[in-house]
């Protein structure tokens, strides 16, 4: 195939945003309406045969990827996001000032902090929006296309102008496509027009066409399946447009909005605060040295402020969902974490979560056991052109178990029409014609009881007395009927599905989880409670309920239908005590969520467009990789292998992630009140400065670099059972509760050595804050006594560790004496300063222990 002719389609589709850009991207919609289906063709160089390899990788290397804002990682962005921090600003003032002093050792050191410092700052957060973009990757879309007349599977990103496209129900259109095939077609383009009502589309070969034979990307399948010729990708679609138009902002997130709103707050506190403390020892001692005096309230406004406490926990966040992709469990926003930590009810499918999703066929009951295989492995959309591999494993069953003679008999039929499987009707549709006599067959395969309704064949009762049998031993059915139709385009399968001949059901087996009864036995450890909500039948949910241990030997299980006929207040008490659903539609699904979310943070786990307003509605959406795209793109949590251990794990290991973020927000906020409150006091009572402006700035420094790795820590069983929920008044008043004595004891120790020369007491007060900085988070990383929690991860004690003694050691070292005017510090300098820290750490730890006694009494009474 060679190059696209004419300047329209040629000139459109090329890298870059520009004004002629925008306009093409609205001729590229009027020539798709106003040329006809055959000219259309012709100017996209396609046929209905679709595009070789060849020429749409040739087209993919010269348009791009089909993508549309879709944000990566830029290095220059992140660098420039760490200079516009204040702290830089403050720093570099400092830097300038101390050089103009011809203070340039001073001036150096504040510089080279000020490197490292930003340098490590950007290497967290670049390795972190890496890690979401790593992330984003494991969750992929694939699409239906035509290569070279055979139907491939491929990611909707490699999709190229003059592709011939199907999506059917549960897609979400991928491209901007005109249509030339549509059965039972209806599309929600709610992302374009803001209107919710599905829009009908038709097919017109004419040209002058209307929007009704258009395709926009974005725009999510409702029902039916719709065939089609791409014109536009990526950001020359009409989302592409509205993508350049529209500012891009990054939504925040109510729990980043309280942590940014945590951090101005303190930096509020902590500007005023020392801009006081400025004030005051001016008017109290005026002759002082201002510029010394101006050093020394940077440096301690720098040191105590929490700018970056955002930041450190957006990495940490980052990390830990990393982690668990390996886990198979991956987060589509970070905050999402937050959100799965807090789950305490799980509504979850039975079918691939609590079995294995290994349909294999025990028997089939039919009238015709020939006639029906036929018909069954007819009605199957070949491996090839389904949407996933993993879609229907009742097919795959049938694939695997229809005998060779009765496929080669099945190949003369083919389908004419099909409507998807309809989990309201709880059946699917499909249309069969012969390759000989052009004969029609209405063919419906769906849930046993619903089938012999419409049919009028007898036989009845004694189907349904075996259905019950069987289903109580955890058998799944599937029935088929069918009759003869006149062959007729307009022929409507809806309106003429009754009087059907019931020809039988196949039996089939899905063998349990071996994983999951010790999954239940694991949730109810975390305190999460499990309620399984399945369109199965009431005998096999009662089956496989009792097999892991969800319901007990006399527990009723409700279907659809007696939920529906319950009052509202019977409905909330039946879905609050009982935890096995059966038969139910999207709709009560929907109902259920909403009484549960009264009671519980609720998360739901499904895979259908069935399932996309319960996904919605809950506090947490769980989908597998294989879900529709419209359950993806309603998902929090995407499940790379779908199970109940898989998905319990995940909420155990988010407790966690959060209970390491909690360590470093509680750790920060007590080092920074009490160095605040006692350098203040010490600065206002001393005639000399108590700290050096560089001794802070390293103390800070030294103390932040083990903070790295906290996301590695160990967390205490009972803090995952139980999780700390804090808000910003909780993190106030415990730094209070802790900050105030950190803060006395370092004013003890200022008097337990103020006798001696000044450099001794600076130095020795360098150290003394050093070190209490980095003892001090072993007694607040839990909750108990230190001596009672899990032992500290190995990552985590090597880098406090080696802080701890590059911080004492450099007191030593000549070069660091002279940049940092320290001095050779005493043996009883030394054995003080341990006296002190140890004494401060048991008191900090006894302090929290009763903090969090009170908080647990509090709680319990309320």
């Amino acid at each position: 195939m060679t190059k696209f002719e004419g300047r329209c389609f040629e000139d459109l589709y090329f890298t870059g945003y520009n004004e002629t850009t925008l306009t093409l991207v609205d001729m590229n919609k009027d020539l798709a309406l106003k040329l006809n289906q055959s000219e259309l063709f012709d100017r996209l160089q396609t046929s209905f045969h679709g595009l070789d390899q060849k020429e749409a990788e040739k087209r993919l290397a010269e348009q791009g990827l089909n993508v549309v804002g879709k944000r990566t990682a830029n290095a220059l962005t992140v660098l420039v996001h760490q200079l516009k921090s204040s702290l830089v600003y403050l720093l570099v003032a400092a830097s300038l000032i101390s050089y103009v002093i011809n203070d340039y050792t001073d001036g150096t050191v504040i510089l080279v902090i000020l490197l490292i410092n930003t340098s490590l700052g950007f290497y967290q957060e670049y390795r972190s929006e890496k890690i979401i973009e790593r992330l984003s990757r494991l969750v992929t879309r694939q699409i239906r296309l035509k290569r070279g007349d055979n139907e491939v599977l491929l990611d909707e990103s490699r999709i190229v102008p003059g592709d011939i496209l199907t999506v059917r129900e549960g897609d979400i259109v991928p491209a901007d496509v005109r249509l030339f095939e549509v059965d039972y077609l209806q599309v929600d383009e709610s992302q374009l027009t803001g209107e919710s009502t599905p829009v009908i589309k038709r097919v017109s070969s004419a040209s002058n066409a209307t929007t009704e034979t258009l395709l926009f990307t974005g725009s999510i399948i409702e029902k039916g399946v719709g065939t089609g010729v791409v014109y536009a990708t990526g950001r020359n679609t009409e989302l592409g447009k509205i993508a350049k138009l529209s500012t891009e902002t990054k939504r925040k997130t109510q729990y980043e909005k309280s942590l940014h709103s945590l951090s101005n707050l303190l930096i509020r506190v902590v500007l005023i605060s020392v801009v006081l403390v400025f004030i005051i020892k001016l008017l109290l001692n005026p002759g002082a040295n201002i510029t010394s005096l101006l050093l020394f309230t940077i440096a301690l406004a720098v040191s105590t402020v929490p700018e970056v406490l955002p930041v450190i926990t957006t990495v940490t966040l980052a990390s830990g969902a990393m982690k668990l992709a390996k886990r198979h469990v991956v987060v589509r926003r970070l905050s999402s974490l937050e959100d799965l930590g807090n789950v305490s009810l799980l509504c979850t499918d039975k079918t691939g979560t609590l079995t294995e999703n290994k349909m294999a066929i025990r028997s089939i009951t039919s009238s015709d056991d020939e006639l029906f295989q036929r018909l069954m492995y007819a009605t199957i959309t070949p491996l090839k052109g389904r949407k996933r591999r993993s879609q229907n494993s009742y097919d795959d069953a049938f694939l695997s178990h229809t005998p060779e003679h009765i496929r080669q008999k099945a190949n003369g039929l083919f389908i004419v029409k099909e409507i998807p499987f309809d989990p309201d009707a709880r059946r699917s549709r499909v249309i069969l014609e012969s390759k000989p006599d052009h004969k029609q067959w209405l063919v419906v395969v769906g849930a046993p009881e619903i089938l012999m309704s419409l049919s009028t064949s007898g036989g009845k009762s004694g189907h349904s007395l075996l259905l019950a049998e069987e289903g109580r031993n955890g058998l799944h059915h599937l029935a088929l009927a069918y009759k003869e139709i006149d062959r007729a385009n307009d022929f409507d399968v809806l309106k003429n599905e009754r009087g059907l001949h019931f020809l039988g059901y196949v039996s089939f087996e899905d063998p349990l989880r071996p994983s999951s009864k010790l999954a239940m036995q694991h949730a109810e450890k975390l305190g999460v409670k499990i309620k399984m909500l399945t369109g199965d039948s009431r005998e096999v949910a009662e089956y496989v309920g009792k097999q892991i241990g969800l319901i007990q030997e006399g527990d009723r299980v409700y279907v659809g239908e007696e939920l529906d006929r319950l009052s509202s207040e019977e409905f909330r008490t039946t879905v609050l005590s009982l935890n096995v659903f059966a038969r139910v539609s999207p709709t009560q699904k929907f109902n259920i969520i909403s009484v549960l979310k009264k009671e519980y943070v609720v998360a739901y786990q499904g895979d259908g467009i069935n399932d996309a307003p319960a996904l919605k509605l809950a506090d947490v959406a769980i989908v597998v990789n294989t879900a529709t795209d419209v359950a993806k793109e309603n998902a929090d949590i995407v499940l790379l292998n779908k199970s109940l251990e898989v998905i319990v794990n995940g909420i155990k290991y988010g407790r966690s992630i959060f209970v390491n973020v909690s360590k470093y927000i509680k750790y920060t906020m007590l080092n920074n009140f009490g160095m605040l409150i006692s350098l203040s006091v010490l600065y206002l009572s001393s005639a000399y400065l108590p700290l050096l402006p560089v001794q802070i700035l390293l103390n800070n420094f030294i103390g932040d670099i083990p903070l790295i790795t906290v996301s590695s820590d160990t967390v205490d069983d009972a803090e995952v059972i139980k999780p700390e929920k804090q808000n910003t008044k909780d993190l106030i008043f415990l730094a209070l509760i802790l900050g105030i004595p950190t803060a006395l004891f370092e004013l003890f120790y200022f008097l337990a050595i103020h006798t001696q020369t000044e450099k001794i007491v600076q130095t020795s007060l360098y150290a003394f804050f050093t070190l209490q900085a980095l003892v001090i988070f072993y007694a607040i990383r839990n909750r108990d006594h230190f001596w009672k929690t899990k032992m500290s991860s190995n990552l985590l004690n090597a880098s406090f560790l080696t802080a701890l003694v590059f911080s004492l050691t450099i007191i030593y070292v000549p070069v660091f004496q002279e940049w940092f005017s320290f001095v050779s510090l005493p043996v009883m300098s030394i054995v003080i300063m341990a006296v002190f820290t140890l004494v401060y750490f048991l008191a900090t730890d006894f302090v929290k222990v009763l903090y969090y006694q009170r908080q647990e009494g509090v709680q319990s009474s309320q």
